[in-house]
């Protein structure tokens, strides 16, 4: 009873409380029309990216925390020694590009032989080998450098449910 009188006697109350109730609605509203734009977008395939598989992440892991060069040749020169028409990249870099490749061209890839082929050996558009120079100079293929690398690696433990 205390609570309606004082609704009655202070008008302001409901003006508030309908403001209140409008804008909760509004963002209800956006919200669920969010949630509906997404659903769309998800179903044409073209939401945001899976994320990327812990075994392909665990490969470019191993690119990230590297010190070497790696290479990407370009223009009339590609494949022929170190020129002006190669991109050089440090570890952080280079695994950030396989990360932004991996999301556009692979979404969903969980096969690391498939990833290797695809995505992780050459260029998209001109198909260059990805190349890895070793501090003595001397240079491999990003996909023989990787290999080498996972074999170094200590094993994984056994891990039971």
């Amino acid at each position: 009873m205390l609570v309606l009188s004082a609704a009655v006697i202070g008008g302001g109350c409901d003006e508030k409380m309908q403001a209140f109730l409008k804008n909760a609605s509004s963002r209800t509203e956006a919200r669920e029309q969010k949630k509906a734009d997404e659903a769309d977008l998800r179903a044409r395939g073209l939401g945001p990216a899976p994320p990327i598989d812990p075994a392909i992440d665990a490969l470019i892991q191993v690119v990230r925390i590297s010190d070497y060069d790696f290479i990407v040749r370009t223009g009339k020169r590609a494949g022929k020694g170190k020129g002006k028409d190669e991109t050089r990249y440090n570890g952080l870099d280079f695994a950030g590009m396989l990360e932004g490749k991996t999301r556009w061209l692979g979404r969903g890839m969980k096969d690391r032989e498939l990833w290797l082929t695809e995505i992780g050996s050459s260029t998209f558009f001109s198909d260059q080998t990805y190349i890895v120079r070793l501090p003595d100079g001397r240079e491999m293929s990003f996909r023989t450098w990787l290999d080498a690398e996972l074999a170094a690696l200590p094993p994984e433990p056994d891990q039971k449910p």
